[in-house]
């Protein structure tokens, strides 16, 4: 338990520093996938939401008028249409007024996995095409991905698919100890050679997965990696330098 507040006062510091990046595959689907809406006198009316989508998780309801999103005002199903069509590929998130019952609520739609929201605290865009009936089987397929580009000496498609992998069993303890030490290699790289903005975010990263790796029985080699880690990114956090100081 010492050693889980230890690493929360280290990561505290970091995360005032820079939000969580995702990895994000090279089509973003819908934000408003799943959703049918039709005008209203007051702006564009849900009529459904498929269960289990994004933006059912995020909340957006059937009889919800959406007002506003982003910074655009909607008035019809064209206006609905158009800005739907111009996130498309390009919006991980987006945040929406609508009004319930007569009153205003702010919503945040996006595409990040809740499972790995939930678990590790990482914002991840999984790939949503790729379904598995079976869970166990989709983490095993991801898995073996990760293992291949972690071979291939390609750590950030590797992360990718271990978190697709945390999609599918979020608790997998193993796994994400394969994305801390991937994300820890990937922040001394960062920060070894000066670029301090993307080495502490993606220490940032990491030290959530270990954070939420305390909350998992480890084995001994587990704890030993974890804490391997840990010193690594402090003395790699000891000898950074930006790029601007490195030739002074």
């Amino acid at each position: 338990m010492r050693q889980a507040n230890g690493l929360g006062l280290f990561a505290a510091v970091l995360f005032t520093l820079h939000p969580a990046p995702f990895a994000a595959g090279a089509q973003l689907p819908s934000l408003f996938r799943g959703v049918v809406v039709a005008d209203s006198a007051a702006g564009v009316r849900v009529i459904s939401v498929e269960e289990s989508s994004q933006a059912h998780l995020a909340d957006l309801r059937p009889e919800d008028v959406i007002v506003r999103v982003q910074e655009t005002e909607l008035r019809t199903i064209e206006d609905f249409a158009a800005l739907s069509s111009a996130l498309k590929g390009r919006a991980a998130s987006a945040t929406v007024l609508v009004f319930r019952n007569g009153a205003p609520r702010e919503l945040t739609l996006h595409l990040y996995s809740y499972p790995v929201l939930r678990a590790w605290g990482l914002a991840f865009v999984p790939q949503y095409d790729v379904r598995f009936a079976e869970p166990p089987t989709g983490l095993a397929h991801w898995v073996r991905l990760g293992d291949g580009f972690t071979r291939a000496d390609k750590p950030a498609e590797a992360i990718d698919a271990y978190l697709n992998g945390l999609h599918n069993v979020p608790n997998d303890a193993p796994t994400a100890l394969k994305v801390s030490e991937l994300l820890v290699r990937m922040s001394r790289e960062r920060l070894s050679s000066g670029d301090l903005a993307e080495g502490t975010a993606q220490l940032n990263r990491a030290l959530k997965v270990m954070n939420g790796l305390f909350t998992h029985p480890l084995s001994t080699e587990g704890l030993e990696s974890v804490k391997r880690q840990l010193t690594e990114s402090l003395a790699a956090l000891r000898d950074a330098r930006p790029l601007d100081k490195r030739a002074r």
